[in-house]
């Protein structure tokens, strides 16, 4: 009987990939560092010229043992690629025990280079600079062909004095992230904004950037901004001269976050209608630190005062329609039913929230809290974090709290990592027997679960949980 064989592409063994075309090699080497690119040209003779056109640069100071052999290397690759354009530059400086003004030369020499070929996204993070200060060169701040720009310095002060040029102009960024820097100058630093037309995303991380002289405030003005996160984890110092005043004046913002520390004083002043709305508080910037536990011991008007603030976080973004808060926000938010001295924000747009929280006393007084100052709330989402304290909540948590009246239009609960805990059957609990047009509660229990003894609890959580008497006529429990 004959056989017959059915020849399939490239089955005699050769190189696929070195027969495809540059563009998809590009691709593919874009994912790596650039100096592992160049290595490729020992491969064939197909390989030899590929990485004198890549469009994706990536340098690294780490790959390198002595910094010399770095920026021999970076200068190399500048001087023998092609005029192709360049659509990524990336250079990450650390590490490094070589003078200041040498990495400063040579990244600006880079940036040049970059400019040059019509760049579009840049990426710069030079770590463990020694200088006090940094100049950004001119011709970054002013290339009409770059959409994208991140930049981190960091030093070993808080904040690195950072420079910039009189005039800038950056007509095509449309994303500005900015890291560890200090501009002190009032006017450069509107007017670095204001050189971005068409901005629609801007990330200050860790910065000391103001722009009004009559006080420490950030005032973010661009009518094309859509997303603007605010960082500041940093540890307090003395006579810290950041931003306390955020204000935000674009018309077309749909996504704020705001990631602090609870200690820092600020105040939010919005103008701008949001879609979307995260704080991030935390009492330390110390992760082992930021625990149900040291939340308990705060001083009990350490804590108002904090709640105070974010009830005025709460108060400038009144218009939101989804919101993101986390534990340290719910922990301090619990003591608003007790200010006396405050006023009580109404979020009548919020329509969805999102809680990361710890199931601990605080944090369900908080959710009750947020529900009455939100009235038109239809879907929550919890995300149950563990914590290290019990989980066991008194009946007396809800004390002079109910939802009656206040929750016609909670129509959805999904609460995820469920333990079968006393704290979570509380408030569920508290949910069913007064939200009166809810519909379906999901349940997602953590997959840690495996021995008799948890699946039995888990079991029992759910029988009890089927018991509860509701408000809603029609409503639908699912476990996962």
């Amino acid at each position: 009987m004959e056989e017959t064989r059915i020849a399939f592409p490239y089955s005699d063994g050769g190189d696929r990939i070195s027969r495809l075309q540059d563009e998809l090699i590009h691709h593919i080497l874009s994912f790596i560092d650039t100096k592992y690119a160049v290595q490729t040209s020992v491969l064939s003779k197909r390989w030899i010229d590929i990485w004198k056109s890549l469009p994706f640069l990536k340098f690294y100071r780490t790959s390198f043992s002595d910094v010399i052999k770095f920026i021999d290397f970076v200068d190399m690759v500048f001087i023998f690629r092609g005029d192709t354009n360049i659509q990524f530059f990336r250079v990450e400086w650390a590490n490094s025990f070589a003078d200041d003004n040498m990495v400063t030369m040579s990244v600006h020499r880079w940036i040049a280079h970059a400019v040059k070929y019509n760049v579009q996204e840049i990426r710069i993070v030079i770590a463990q600079y020694y200088k006090l200060s940094y100049k950004i060169p001119h011709h970054l701040l002013n290339c009409k062909s770059l959409r994208k720009l991140s930049m981190q310095v960091f030093g070993n002060a808080r904040y690195v004095d950072t420079f910039l040029p009189r005039s800038m102009n950056l007509p095509q960024l449309k994303v500005l992230c900015l890291d560890g820097l200090s501009i002190s100058d009032v006017e450069l630093s509107k007017r670095l904004f204001s050189s971005c037309p068409v901005l629609e995303t801007l990330d200050i991380i860790d910065c000391n950037i103001q722009t009004d002289n009559q006080s420490r405030k950030l005032i973010v003005d661009s009518p094309s901004l859509k997303k603007f996160a605010y960082y500041d984890h940093c540890r307090l110092a003395q006579n810290n001269t950041t931003a306390n005043i955020i204000k935000l004046c674009a018309p077309n913002l749909e996504d704020f976050t705001l990631k602090s520390l609870l200690r820092q004083d600020y105040s939010l002043e919005n103008c701008s209608p949001l879609s979307g709305v995260t704080f991030d508080m935390k009492i330390s910037a110390n992760k082992e630190d930021e625990n149900a536990e040291t939340y308990e011991n705060l001083p009990s008007e350490e804590i108002k005062v904090y709640a105070k603030r974010m009830m005025q976080f709460l108060g400038a973004v009144y218009m939101v329609q989804a919101m993101r808060l986390t534990p340290g926000f719910l922990e301090v938010l619990s003591q608003a039913p007790d200010l006396l001295d405050c006023q009580h924000p109404r979020l009548c747009n919020l329509r969805s929230l999102t809680l990361e929280m710890w199931f601990t006393r605080g944090c369900l007084r908080a959710i009750t809290c947020l529900l009455e100052i939100c009235p038109n709330i239809n879907t929550i989402y919890i995300e149950s974090i563990e914590t290290n304290v019990s989980n066991v909540v008194d009946d007396d948590w809800e004390v002079g709290l109910s939802l009656i009246g206040k929750s016609s239009h909670l129509k959805f609960v999904q609460i995820e990592e469920v333990e079968g805990c006393d704290a979570e059957l509380k408030i569920l609990s508290f949910l069913l027997k007064n939200a009166k047009d809810l519909k379906k509660v999901f349940l997602y229990f953590r997959s840690s679960f495996g021995s008799p003894n948890k699946v039995k609890q888990v079991e029992q959580f759910k029988d009890m949980l089927r018991a509860v008497p509701t408000a809603s006529s029609s409503i639908e429990l699912v476990f996962y």
